[in-house]
This record gives C-alpha cells, structure tokens and sequence, in this order.
C-alpha cells in the first residue's frame, strides 16, 4: 500500500509537470474546462491522502468527485451553452441555480454524440455501470460505507481504489494536454504509462496500445 501511494504521487507530479503549459486560447470554455480537470486531480490528491491516514470510506468517497469532476471537463469543453459556461465561470451567487447544468449521466449521453470523444465513452460508461452504486452509497452513506467502516475495508480493494483513481488521473492528463494545443503534450502524457504502469488498472492490451501511441505520436 505504502509503496503504491508513494508512486501514486510521483505519477501526479510527473503528469503535472508534463501538461504545465500555457491553454490553447483564452476562451471561457477552454479556460473553464481546465479548471474542472485540476480539481479532479486536487480529488486524486485528497483521495491519496484519505487513504494514507486509513480513511479508506472517504476516500472511496473522493473517488466519484473526482469521477464527476474530470467527466464535467470534458463536457464543458464539447457540450456545455454559453448559459451553463457563463454559470460556470463567475463566483456563486446566493439563490442562482444550477438545475440547467446536467449530472453525470445526461454529460455522458451528451458526449456520446461526440466523435472526437469516442474512444472515451467506453471508459465513462465502464466505471458508471460498475463503481457508481457503489460510489454513490459511500457519498450517502449507504450499505457500502457503513459496512466497510464497521468491518475494515479490504487491503486489495483499497488498491484497487487507489489505481482506477490513477486510471482516472492519467485521462485527466490527456484532457489538460488537449487544451494546450500541442500534440506533443499528449504524446508526453502517453509515455508515463509504461513507467508508471504498476500504478494503473491495465490489461497488457491497453498497454501495448499507450505504448505504441506514444511512439508514434
């Protein structure tokens, strides 16, 4: 677990490092849509730390902000009106309500008319049809939580937290390399996969595949 997490964090330095330049243009949307893919790795971050102090439920917590967080990045980028842009880029203001921005399922059915985002879908519907009963219920309080706060929660589904968490980080990555503009950003973030692959929930396909991308450009 110790060794996880310490690579855990060199993973997210590396990455942040990597994707540390100027965006693309200084729309509202481009400049908005990086603002939800950073606190989506703060999320990681808070996961990793949670999990450190052994507060595995809260960090399991932290797992589906972080989830919502990058899938809402990536819609503001594709999807997202003016309006929800607007609302999105101003301070809160006391009685404004955000009834016209979408949850996490109705971004997905947004993004999944689009075709840059495409091979991404997969990945969001994956984790929503297999993780977001269970995230739910440690947001709420639920059976998941209360059980695995009575009971302990099991050292290798921490681990597993903990890598689809990096799974989620690495996506994050690509989406702030998309917003610099510079294909050779993204190609950079590619090339962490294999040295950082312990870190990852992936299948030697999967990685082969990164590995080629990144290659190759």
């Amino acid at each position: 677990m110790e060794t996880l997490l310490n690579r855990s964090a060199l993973l997210l330095q590396a990455m942040l490092s990597v994707v540390d330049h100027p965006v693309a243009d200084g729309s509202v949307k481009v400049s908005v849509s990086r603002d939800a893919a950073l606190l989506s790795l703060e999320h990681a971050a808070a996961m990793r730390l949670l999990m450190e102090a052994g507060l595995a439920p809260s960090a399991a917590a932290m797992l589906r902000c972080q989830y919502e967080a990058f899938t809402r990045s990536v819609w503001i980028l594709h999807c997202a009106s003016d309006e929800q842009l607007a609302l999105l880029s101003q301070p809160p203001v006391a009685g404004a309500s955000e009834r016209h921005l979408p949850m996490l399922s109705k971004m997905i059915e947004a993004l999944a008319s689009v075709p840059a985002v495409s091979n991404l879908i997969p990945h969001l519907l994956q984790m929503k049809e297999y993780g977001w009963g269970a995230l739910n219920s440690f947001v709420h309080a639920g059976t998941h939580a209360l059980d695995r706060s009575r009971e302990g929660f099991p050292e290798i589904l921490a681990l597993n937290v903990i890598r689809i968490s990096n799974n989620l980080a690495m996506e994050c990555g690509q989406q702030l390399a998309i917003l610099t503009g510079q294909p050779p950003v993204r190609k950079a973030v590619l090339k962490l996969v294999g040295p950082y692959a312990d870190c990852l929930l992936l299948d030697h396909e999967k990685l082969r595949t990164a590995e080629a991308e990144a290659s190759t450009g």
